[in-house]
C-alpha cells in the first residue's frame, strides 16, 4: 500500500510504484470540493503510469 496524500512531490515516482497494482483506492477530503474534483485527473493518471492492460476495467476503489 502506497499512500501519496496526493503530494505533488510523490507524482514523479508513479510508474515505480504503480506498475503492476492489483487495483486502486483513490480518497479525497470530504470538506473539500477540489479534492473530489481531482478524483478524475488522479484516476487518469495513474492509468497512465500504470498502464494496466484492461484500464476500462481496472479496479478503482
Amino acid at each position: 500500500i502506497w499512500d501519496t496524500a496526493g503530494q505533488e512531490r510523490f507524482q514523479s515516482l508513479g510508474v515505480a510504484f504503480y506498475r503492476g497494482a492489483d487495483c486502486c483506492i483513490l480518497v479525497y477530503d470530504v470538506t473539500s470540493p477540489t479534492s473530489f474534483r481531482s478524483l478524475d485527473s488522479w484516476r487518469d493518471e495513474f492509468l497512465i503510469q500504470a498502464g494496466p492492460r484492461d484500464p476500462e476495467n481496472f479496479p478503482f476503489v
